[in-house]
Formats: C-alpha cells, structure tokens, sequence
C-alpha cells in the first residue's frame, strides 16, 4: 500500500507537469495500462500510446492550465481525490481567442508501483464558464 504523503505527492506532481507543459514527464506518470475517463461518461482513453496522445492534446491543443485544490486521500491505500480548475482554449473557438474555467473533480487511483492507476475527472455542461467569468 502506497503511503497517503507519497499519493498525494504524485497527484500534485502531476498538476505541476501538465502546467509545464511536459508530456514526457506526465506519461511517465502513469502505469502502461492506465485508464482516464475525462470526462466520466465518455470513453475511456487506455494504454500507453493512447495516453500520449491525449495528453498530447490537453496540453497543446487545449493549453491546459490547472489550479488543483487540497489533495483528500482515501483511506483506501490508493486513492486521492481534489477539486480543481482547468483553464482550457475553447475546442469550439478555431480562433483560439475564448479559454473557458472548468471547474471539476479528479479522482486518482494509485498503483502499489507508485504510477498512476486510473484518472476519472468529473465535469459537466454547468461547470463550463468563460474564463475569468
């Protein structure tokens, strides 16, 4: 069982990599089998390759910017969940020039490998607002 200090770290870490835009690092992550549904309901995204690729995506295409809340761990041995805000370029916006304030829940299962396990961010319609709004 992975200590709730050290889950709660790889959680934070996370955030800090995708602000920085580093998809190596983000990848590196997560276990070669992890699964994220983003959001639960959609279609889960699996595996390595598919991992990249949609990290690939939220990074770049999406110029993801997230503000994590304060880390709650589970007394699971394996989970962390926190609230957040994402700031995201607007996929229907070719022009690049609307970002949009998601406000959501992340839940994170951790392997006993340290890696992350599953990623299940919780979002809908209503939590989307103009950024800043």
């Amino acid at each position: 069982m992975i200590d709730e200090t050290q889950r709660k770290a790889t959680v934070l870490e996370y955030f800090e990599r995708v602000n920085a835009k580093d998809l190596d690092g983000v990848v590196k992550l997560f276990a070669t089998d992890a699964v994220v549904a983003d959001p639960v309901g959609a279609p889960p995204v699996a595996g390595e390759e598919a991992l990249r690729a949609y990290f690939q995506r939220v990074l770049h295409e999406f110029d993801t910017h997230d503000v994590p809340g304060v880390p709650s761990g589970a007394q699971d041995g394996q989970s962390v969940a926190l609230p957040l805000k994402a700031t995201i370029n607007n996929p229907q916006d070719p022009t690049g020039g609307v970002r949009l304030d998601v406000n959501l829940v992340s839940v994170f299962t951790i392997g006993e490998d340290g890696l992350i396990s599953e990623m299940r961010a919780y979002w809908g319609l209503t939590d989307i607002a103009p950024a800043g709004a």
